[in-house]
């Protein structure tokens, strides 16, 4: 991959990241008082609990993708060169 693949690639992911982060915040106040109820939060809000399940298995997934992307040597490329 080139330099310039690589940053459009953790550009789109960050971008993910926000919009998984936003999913999983959602859930939040629903959380909070199940908690402060003794309630069980999967049982009583269902697809609360699915949308954060499954925004932190890929906001996770992400997280795994960004790191490797730091970790790759981009490839070599040749400048390009104007016509003076």
């Amino acid at each position: 991959m080139t330099r310039q693949e690589i940053d459009a690639r953790k550009q789109e992911l960050g971008e993910q990241q926000l919009q998984l982060a936003a999913v999983m915040s959602e859930s939040d106040a629903h959380a909070s008082k199940c908690i402060k109820l003794g309630l069980n939060f999967q049982e009583s809000y269902p697809d609360d609990y699915a949308a954060y399940t499954a925004a932190r298995e890929q906001y996770n997934a992400n997280e795994e993708e960004l790191a490797k992307l730091e970790a790759i040597e981009p490839e070599f490329e040749e400048p390009i060169n104007s016509p003076d």
